[in-house]
């Protein structure tokens, strides 16, 4: 494989749809509509306790529902979306000569494109936490440099596993997941190369067994339910026949879609529920219909949100998920902080709350641009131009390799 060519493909960035249509961007824009719609989940399910810390019956509401599982559904979009990158790069490559440099650029990739940003908000609680935490809102300092260390080395879920306390979890408790994807990153390249064709076997069991695996503090924070389906989903949009299984009642059908949509985040928001108590084992069926959702948007073809301005919305949104993710626990403190030094912890009134909350979200999109205009995008690009230097170099020393051989057999 051209090493060019697959820089020019970046996982997540580039190619068509399932269905064969390209995007002047390079997405799959009903992919971006599920991605808006899990960092909106997320964003809810942190509000109770995070930000609201009195109680209300909608607060209560939220925190007894599984919007969690927005996180699910990220993994799931983030398994389709690299794998259908990965996989044809990586297809027929037998050489472990030709596999380093492929994965390397991949890994280039992604380090520019995660840790920088993810790194700054590991280090701005540390400060936080110091100079503006009368309330507490941000943890101790213990608890933020443990969490700092553990994101810094990847190891973030497997920290959270292990605490006794929830409450010493440190403000960035949420790079939990992001550790699980960058193990993820290292381990799919490796996975695709040297498993082959047995890969999808072991994607099948991996993701099977998330339906009868006990809930407990290790496998909530490994729950590879969603990566699973979601590469199992590239690797099946490489088949003519995925084109066939497109559900195109739903593309003139707009209350079918609605409903689906409404459907599905409905039983997102209430299989995981510990008080609902729907089933004991509820990563499987979470996974499994986080899957459905991305099947349906993979084909691009207005199944789950035909073009339009709320879609315009979404994908703006979706743009900025990574910056909303990072940011908007401390964001939430910070307003706790806030009001604590100037109200106390006196219970605000209905106009002070919706008040409370309007200057919350306006403060989460302020420094979330700021987030990704000045770290995100210059970043995400710097990684690009390595990735394009690194590419070119290993195609160079290829080709030297190439030319030298003749030369050696003829001495």
């Amino acid at each position: 494989m051209n090493m060019l060519a697959a820089d020019r493909a970046p996982a997540g960035e580039a190619g068509t749809g399932a269905g064969g249509s390209a995007r002047a961007s390079g997405r799959i824009g009903e992919i971006e509509v599920l991605r808006a719609l899990a960092i909106l989940m997320v964003l809810v399910a942190h509000v109770p306790f995070n930000l609201v810390f009195w109680s209300t019956r909608l607060g209560d509401l939220i925190f007894q529902s599984s919007l969690w599982s927005g996180v699910d559904l990220f993994f799931a979009i983030s398994g389709f979306v690299i794998a259908r990158t990965l996989l044809p790069q990586l297809e027929g490559v037998r050489d472990i000569d030709r596999f380093v440099p492929i994965a390397t650029v991949f890994w280039i990739r992604r380090a520019w494109r995660l840790w920088p940003a993810a790194w700054f908000w590991l280090l701005a609680p540390l400060g936080l936490c110091l100079i503006f935490n009368r309330s507490g809102a941000y943890n101790s300092l213990r608890d933020n440099w443990s969490m700092t260390v553990a994101g810094f080395t990847n190891l973030a879920n497997f920290y959270l596993a292990h605490l006794k306390t929830p409450g010493d979890k440190g403000t960035a408790f949420v790079q939990w997941s992001l550790s699980l994807e960058e193990q993820f990153y290292i381990i799919l390249p490796f996975a695709i190369f040297f498993l082959r064709h047995r890969l999808r076997l072991v994607l099948l069991g991996l993701f099977a067994a998330t339906f009868f695996l006990p809930i407990n503090p290790v496998l909530l924070v490994i729950r590879v339910g969603g990566l699973c389906a979601g590469v199992l989903l590239a690797m099946a949009a490489r088949s003519p026949l995925y084109a066939m299984c497109a559900p195109v009642f739903l593309g003139t059908r707009r209350v079918a879609r609605i409903a689906l949509l409404v459907g599905v985040v409905a039983l997102l928001s209430s299989l995981g529920s510990m008080t609902l108590d729907i089933v004991p084992y509820f990563q499987g069926p979470i996974a499994a219909l986080s899957g459905v959702l991305v099947w349906v948007a993979s084909y691009d073809g207005g199944y789950l949100w035909p073009p339009g301005p709320v879609r315009r919305l979404a994908e703006l949104i979706a743009a900025r998920s990574y910056s909303l993710y990072l940011v908007h626990i401390p964001v939430y403190f910070a307003m706790h902080e806030l009001w604590y030094r100037i109200y106390d912890m006196a219970v605000p009134g209905r106009v002070q709350a919706v008040a409370y909350l309007a200057v919350t979200f306006l403060l989460l999109a302020i420094v979330t641009e700021m987030n990704y205009i000045s770290l995100e995008c210059p970043l995400r690009e710097h990684g690009r131009v390595a990735a394009r230097r690194f590419a070119r170099n290993a195609q160079a020393a290829i080709q030297d390799g190439i030319r030298a051989r003749p030369q050696a057999q003829d001495a």
